[in-house]
């Protein structure tokens, strides 16, 4: 007898979960090549402004991304 597997593969889970990982090892890389190229030729205050000013950009981002899903939630009902 043959089992079906417990769960099918779902292409559009598939592709938020690729997105969702894609995203963060962007903002990683962007963390850390940034930041130490910054730290290497600017010195060691403006990596630290650096990292202020990229952990303001994604708060922005983060409270747009947040809008965004609230009026998706809202829309739907």
């Amino acid at each position: 007898m043959t089992q079906k597997p417990e769960r099918q593969f779902n292409s559009r889970t598939y592709r938020g979960q690729v997105e969702r990982e894609l995203i963060a090892g962007a903002i990683l890389i962007t963390l850390i090549v940034g930041g130490g190229l910054i730290a290497l030729i600017w010195g060691r205050d403006a990596f630290f402004t650096a990292l202020a000013f990229f952990v303001g950009a994604l708060l922005l981002a983060g409270l747009v991304w947040g809008f965004l899903k609230v009026l998706e939630i809202i829309s739907r009902d």
